[in-house]
């Protein structure tokens, strides 16, 4: 710690923070344009200058670290002239196309010539510079005549989507933002450039021209697209989404999103399921919510429960698999199963929540060493996890090793081997690794969850990693791609992928099959979900339920922590959430209060909050590990891993921002080749 003065008030700081984040701690608003907490420091906009006593002359002080009796000043007459001078050098060439402006209402430009500028300018020019526009992509829209040179954009993508050839180009008054050869902006972050940028020479296209920020309606959400449930804010207008943007928070995901949770939006649009439907010979025909509870109650009791199965698939809360197990359970149905598209899903015990979360926080990772990657594409599975490996990186003192097929995971990494015999291997101690394992204070392993789907009996190497002597609880981590499986895991007992059996009654929750299933004409298909996928097609009656981001929820993240969802878009159709449609299912199965089907008040039921705490769900079962020796699994069964392992669901397939992107990043750059 060191002493400082700043304004004349004393006070205690750290001995490695710059003057800016010193005055952050007195809450003294310093105006800044290059300055990124997340990003190296720059220095280059020189909009942070403050006074420093016995300095000839003002310093920036997001690069001036402090010293010991170091006095500051902040808001003196040098001070403000300074700023007032910077910022009408900004100005020269800037358009004065403010009411057109995307940026305009939310412009760090507008309000910091609004607070430190001055009230005229004494440049006054024939012609302003002017930049040819860049194609940097599907998602961003450049107009660099705006561009004043803070250059995050270009820190962005080389400390954290690892481009190298994007950069600046020129000299003096012909400097530009540009790629040195023609290509086009790729990355899973690059729409996070959109609100890096301070000034509006980078903004959003799906958003452009839609409406002013005063007239936005905000709310928070929590994002199931994937495992690692990011923190998101929900922009509305009208009741209608027109952007999503990232919401801080330093345990989860920081201040970034990943462009498929910020862009898919659109699909709450496209194939939505309306109204209760019936399957006839002319086709699907709606029906009263009532009947078809009738008609689902009549057909699920005249089954026995050996001849009924339930497929609970993606995007589905906890709450509501809560509900589902309890009405199933009230038929003695034990026949559910998660939908997964590779048959090869192996059994592990998932009563021990060791075994299937991420059991080092990300938060924790900054305090690891070495890294230990195993048929995982991080990238793909859980983006987020990769800025925390970046910002370990940074630090120093940190190696990344992975087994798999090579991948471009955007930094330095190690490749060990790409077959299971490396991995058993390194169980046996027999590897080179194992010494820099063994050396490692604080190792941590990184398990892709196709690790289990692709090779038999893992759970029982997994086991065998568990108990080497320089492994602990914390270094093992399995990182999910999809939230409504670790909601799964959480409920149901029996925990194995679906496989087409001989069943006579099918329940499908929210699911979307890859294949047919196989269905005869004495088969009951019953689709629960709010998209018309082929299920839905399939089916004999269809549910219509709510996205995550109509109804409320709560879900969990692949760490392990629960969050909950609020209503952040109301819907004004005959749709119903989840949870309503297993209670009023249950109520229907044990035939009571089929009157009061409209009264909502005279229906109680159990919630999952005193399940869980009557259950303790963390508070785990015994469990015996298989005692079958690793010599005797087949070394050589650990075959070539799929180059595409995250598991798409139906908002991102049906997302046209999503999908006509796809199609011009394929067609304009050899990004996806890598």
């Amino acid at each position: 710690m060191v002493n400082i003065k700043i304004n004349g008030i004393k006070i205690k700081v750290k001995k490695n923070i710059t003057v800016l984040q010193a005055c952050n701690t007195l809450n003294i608003e310093i105006p800044k344009f290059c300055f990124q907490e997340n990003l190296n420091i720059a220095g280059n906009c020189r909009m942070c200058l403050v006074e420093i006593k016995n300095l000839p002359k003002p310093v920036a002080s997001c690069a001036m670290p402090v010293s010991n009796n170091m006095e500051i000043f902040t808001n003196t007459p040098l001070v403000q002239k300074a700023r007032e001078s910077v910022l009408e050098f900004i100005l020269i060439n800037h358009p004065l196309d403010c009411p057109i402006c995307d940026q305009g209402g939310e412009c760090d430009l507008q309000e910091q010539t609004m607070f430190f500028g001055g009230d005229r300018s004494r440049f006054f020019f024939f012609k302003k510079r002017g930049i040819e526009d860049k194609n940097v992509g599907p998602f961003i829209k450049t107009i660099m005549t705006r561009c004043i040179h803070c250059t995050r954009c270009v820190r962005f993508a080389e400390e954290i989507c690892g481009i190298d050839n994007f950069g600046t180009t020129g000299r003096g008054n012909l400097t530009e933002i540009n790629f040195y050869d023609k290509n086009i902006f790729y990355s899973e972050f690059s729409g996070n450039l959109i609100d890096l940028c301070p000034v509006g020479a980078l903004t959003s296209k799906p958003y452009a021209f839609k409406a002013r920020p005063w007239e936005i309606i905000k709310k928070e959400g929590i994002d199931i697209l994937d495992g690692i449930g990011s923190n998101f804010v929900v922009d509305s207008l009208k009741n209608e989404i027109i952007r999503i943007l990232p919401k801080t928070n330093v345990y989860i995901n920081k201040e970034w999103i990943n462009n498929k949770t910020r862009f898919f939006f659109d699909s709450l649009k496209y194939q939505r399921i309306e109204k209760p439907m019936i399957k006839n010979e002319e086709g699907f025909k709606e029906i009263l919510w009532e009947d078809a509870f009738k008609l689902i109650n009549k057909k699920i009791l005249s089954y026995d429960s050996s001849q009924i199965q339930t497929i609970v698939g993606n995007l589905t809360d906890l709450e509501s698999n809560f509900l589902l197990k309890k009405t199933l359970n009230l038929l003695g149905i034990s026949n559910i199963s998660y939908l997964y598209p590779n048959k090869k899903e192996n059994f592990f015990n998932s009563d021990i929540t060791s075994n299937y979360l991420f059991n080092t926080s990300f938060k924790s990772l900054e305090k690891t060493d070495l890294c230990l990657i195993i048929n995982s594409d991080i990238r793909n599975e859980g983006s987020i996890l990769n800025i925390h490996l970046i910002n370990r990186l940074k630090k120093g003192n940190f190696d990344i090793f992975y087994i798999g097929e090579k991948k471009n995971y955007t930094y330095p990494t190690k490749h060990l081997g790409i077959s299971i015999d490396t991995f058993i291997t390194i169980i046996q101690g027999k590897h080179s690794f194992c010494k820099k394992f063994k050396k490692a204070k604080n190792p941590v392993i990184i398990l892709g969850t196709n690790f289990f789907y692709q090779l038999n009996n893992s759970s029982i190497i997994i086991e065998k990693l568990k108990k080497l002597s320089f492994t602990s609880l914390n270094t093992f981590n399995i990182l999910h791609s999809q939230s409504a499986y670790l909601n799964f895991l959480e409920i149901f007992n029996k925990k194995y992928n679906f496989q087409n059996q001989n069943n006579n009654f099918y329940y499908l929750y929210n699911t979307n099959f890859q294949k047919k299933i196989k269905k005869t004409k004495n088969d009951f298909v019953v689709y629960q979900g709010h998209h018309f996928t082929f299920d839905a097609n399939l089916a004999d009656i269809i549910l219509p339920s709510l996205t995550f981001l109509e109804k409320k929820g709560i879900y969990l993240n692949t760490e392990g922590f629960i969050q909950k969802n609020n209503i952040i878009i109301e819907r004004n159709t005959d749709q119903r959430s989840d949870f309503s449609i297993f209670k009023y299912l249950n109520i229907f199965i044990q035939k009571k209060n089929n009157n009061n089907f409209k009264n909502k008040k005279n229906i109680k039921f159990e919630g999952l909050l005193s399940y869980i705490k009557k259950k303790k769900l963390h508070v785990i079962n015994f469990y015996v590990i298989n005692k079958k020796k690793i010599n005797q699994i087949n070394k050589y069964s650990f075959y070539s891993l799929k180059k595409k392992l995250y598991i798409d669901n139906v908002l991102i397939n049906y997302s046209k921002i999503l999908l006509n992107s796809i199609k011009l990043l394929k067609n304009k750059s050899n990004f996806l080749k890598n």
